[in-house]
């Protein structure tokens, strides 16, 4: 017992710790390609790493940094067309984390930043297409399933994700 205190106790002060050192910023959509590339598409074309939206002038991109480096990225799209949701929301798309840091509370942070900007806008739903391997880490902060899986040519199963804010 005393040795998974010490161990939540621990996770706790790391997060607290990763808190203090992380910040997130808002950066271009072409400083989002440094992590979609490498994590989400190794060996495509890096032009693959433009999605749609990232132009608009209500999409906000994220960037977290430590030490001036950058870890992780987000996407927060404004109330994109073509939903089937009747309620205002924001899609978070391109969301990565440089491998050799994910699991450290960085998407984490990247997320509730991104949840920061849905309620600011009056995001009544924030939502995402969430790889399969991926659901784990997004129902740890909320998001449910929505609807059936689905495959992405190329990119492979992915499930609708979606949380309410308001």
């Amino acid at each position: 017992i005393c040795a998974i205190l010490f161990t939540v106790k621990y996770v706790k002060f790391s997060f607290a710790m990763l808190q203090s050192k992380v910040s997130i910023k808002i950066i271009s959509p072409e400083t989002t390609h440094q992590v979609r590339h490498p994590v989400l598409r190794p060996g495509l074309d890096r032009k693959s790493c433009i999605l749609t939206g990232d132009e608009a002038e209500s999409t906000v991109h994220l960037g977290a940094y430590e030490n001036g480096t950058l870890l992780g990225v987000c996407t927060v799209l404004d109330n994109p067309s073509g939903t089937q949701f009747k309620l205002s929301n924001g899609q978070i798309r391109g969301m990565a984390v440089l491998q050799s840091t994910q699991r450290k509370g960085i998407g984490q942070l990247l997320i509730q930043e991104a949840e920061s900007i849905g309620k600011k806008k009056e995001f009544a739903i924030m939502w995402m297409n969430a790889r399969l391997h991926a659901v784990p880490f997004y129902e740890k902060l909320s998001y449910k399933i929505k609807g059936d899986q689905f495959e992405v040519p190329v990119f492979g199963p992915h499930y609708m994700m979606i949380k309410e804010l308001l």
